[in-house]
């Protein structure tokens, strides 16, 4: 497997909350960098190769993590225009030379329990072409600002619906997502730039389960915090001071 951390967003509205112009993924919580948590997701995973997509904080993100974290072997690809996370997961793609799984990331999304033991379980029966990573999520606003699933017979994808207007169950989407070689060629063949589409991550396994895929929606952790805000990362700040999870 390989991982793909995409961190080239702007971080606008991250930027707007705290007053001044930051790389959110190098904000820390509990002098760990934000960023740090998708690395060490990987490690878990046993991965040792990862590819981090970047464009606005390129130097100072290359410059704190260098070119090895635990083991894994990180190498960076720019993102020339913030076209979406489509877009960045194709810039990713072009770089690796891989037909194994393809493990994505946001690098501005932390996990809490994550458990690798029981993805890796799941992957290694390759019974699946591709695994939604799904939380279950009690308050209808934390999905309202992420992404819904809709599932059908033994947890398989139905639909995703970015930023629903109404909430049917207590699933939410995640950033992290783990796609077979046959997801990641059809992706490449099917990507047109100009145009923008697949734009966001629910149009790409929309149409995985449309073009007759396989997915699994697959609980990937206890609780998943998406770092928005300042606010955000204060929550998160929180909640790993109490559990240190």
């Amino acid at each position: 497997m390989t991982g793909v951390i995409l961190a080239a967003g702007d971080g606008v509205r991250f930027s707007t909350s705290t007053g001044h112009d930051s790389c959110k993924a190098l904000n820390k919580i509990n002098n760990k960098y934000i960023i740090q948590f998708a690395l060490d997701n990987l490690v878990e995973l046993g991965i040792t190769e990862c590819v981090i997509v970047v464009g606005h904080f390129s130097d100072i993100v290359r410059k704190t993590l260098s070119d090895n974290y635990r083991g894994i072997k990180i190498s960076y690809v720019e993102q020339a225009e913030r076209k979406g996370v489509i877009n960045a997961f194709v810039c990713a793609l072009e770089s690796i030379n891989n037909e194994g799984y393809i493990v994505l990331q946001l690098a501005d999304e932390i996990f809490s329990d994550f458990d690798a033991e029981n993805i890796k379980s799941f992957v290694s029966d390759e019974q699946y072409d591709f695994y939604c990573g799904i939380t279950i999520e009690e308050n209808e606003v934390k999905i309202k600002a992420n992404y819904s699933v809709e599932t059908e017979g033994n947890n398989l994808l139905k639909k995703c619906i970015e930023k629903p207007e109404k909430v049917v169950n207590n699933i939410k989407g995640t950033g992290f997502c783990i796609f077979d070689n046959d997801c990641v060629l059809s992706l490449k063949e099917i990507y047109n730039e100009t145009e923008n589409m697949p734009c966001d991550l629910c149009d790409y396994l929309n149409y995985l389960v449309e073009s007759g895929k396989k997915g699994l929606c697959l609980r990937v952790a206890k609780k998943e915090f998406n770092i928005n805000t300042y606010e955000d990362l204060n929550e998160a700040t929180r909640y790993f001071s109490v559990t240190r999870g």
